[in-house]
């Protein structure tokens, strides 16, 4: 599976951590934690690299930009080849996840116009199971994308 998805010279550095994070979690899901050790090894020594080559032109606008891209052409060039192979957990994860992109598009619109008085007095939470972002006092009891229950919503500092 994992030689069909990936061709390493397609991934930046934080791309490559992503998937390896995601797969540690899924070992550990599947009680495979040998399996899970050695992705997470592979997550924190892309996510290193990735610190280091860290692109000198980010901006706000090429991240808005980039979330844009992703709703309108990368969940469903992704979703096509899911639907091809017929599966079922990739198309649901895809789901999940084009929701909680459409809800970081919201609010990256709401920064645009509030800058920093949006964030004011407040916290932001994210659902390490989807991605889904709340704005707020508290995380809610569960995550409305996915279902988690909170404890998987966890607060960003």
């Amino acid at each position: 599976m994992v030689e069909k998805v990936m061709n390493a010279q397609e991934y930046s550095a934080a791309g490559l951590s992503a998937i390896f994070s995601n797969l540690a979690k899924a070992s550990d899901k599947q009680h495979k934690n040998e399996e899970a050790v050695l992705f997470r090894k592979l997550a924190d020594f892309y996510i290193g690299k990735a610190a280091q080559d860290k692109p000198t032109d980010a901006s706000f606008e090429k991240l808005a930009e980039a979330v844009k891209d992703d709703i309108a052409t990368g969940f469903s060039n992704v979703r096509g080849q899911a639907e091809a192979d017929k599966d079922r957990g990739s198309l649901r994860a895809l789901t999940w996840g084009e929701k909680a992109t459409k809800i970081q598009s919201a609010v990256l619109g709401r920064y645009a116009r509030q800058q920093e008085a949006l964030l004011a007095d407040t916290s932001i939470f994210v659902c390490d199971i989807c991605g889904f972002i709340y704005i707020g006092d508290e995380a809610p009891a569960i995550c409305p994308v996915c279902k988690v229950p909170s404890l998987k919503i966890l607060e960003y500092k």
